[in-house]
């Protein structure tokens, strides 16, 4: 009786590994059968080339239709003024009045000057009561970098007016104050002296 029990237990247990090793197969090709079955057959990127991203491109283009806008507008306000404007090759347009006097104004040269800011459509921003005096060291950029450069056009005791694009003024954020994004701007530069 001791043998059959014995064969018995082994019949049972044998059993029961057998049973689990067939769960254990099932399980295996169910799993593998879910993961073939889901794999994505799309050819995937390299990891060295990520999509395409279009905003910087958009961007771009936004910024080059808003520049040609720009750019006509301020022809046609050249074209309507009464004063005859040169455009300079980096873009900004100038009229001098007076060359002045004194010695020409060169990087590095410390100025104090007066001036009325307005923009295109007329509205003044700022004049010598209300802003509109600065003394600037020429060459560091303290001020937008169009009125730097249209500075070194002038002697000392020198008047003109210069149209500046928006890229060489206050760009995209204006000036907190007056100016807006974007807006081109029209310095009438009073009078300019050369600090010792």
């Amino acid at each position: 009786m001791k043998n059959e029990e014995l064969r018995m237990k082994n019949y049972i247990v044998s059993d029961f590994f057998s049973k689990e090793k067939k769960l254990l197969k099932f399980s295996f090709f169910f799993f593998f059968l879910f993961f073939v079955g889901c794999r994505n057959d799309r050819p995937h990127l390299p990891a060295n080339k990520l999509p395409k991203d279009y905003t910087t491109e958009n961007l771009l283009e936004m910024n080059r239709v808003l520049a040609e806008k720009e750019t006509k507008e301020i022809e046609a306000f050249v074209e309507q003024s009464e004063l005859d404007f040169t455009q300079s090759p980096l873009a900004f347009w100038h009229h001098i009045e007076y060359q002045g006097d004194g010695r020409s104004i060169q990087k590095g040269d410390i100025v104090r000057i007066t001036f009325d800011l307005s923009l295109l459509d007329g509205t003044v921003c700022y004049t010598p009561q209300n802003k509109g005096d600065k003394t600037i060291t020429i060459g560091r950029f303290d001020i937008i970098r169009g009125l730097d450069e249209s500075l070194l056009l002038l002697n000392e005791g020198g008047r003109g007016t210069f149209i500046i694009p928006s890229d060489l003024a206050f760009a995209m954020i204006g000036d907190q104050d007056c100016i807006g994004a974007k807006k081109t701007i029209i310095y009438e530069i009073k009078t300019v002296e050369i600090v010792p």
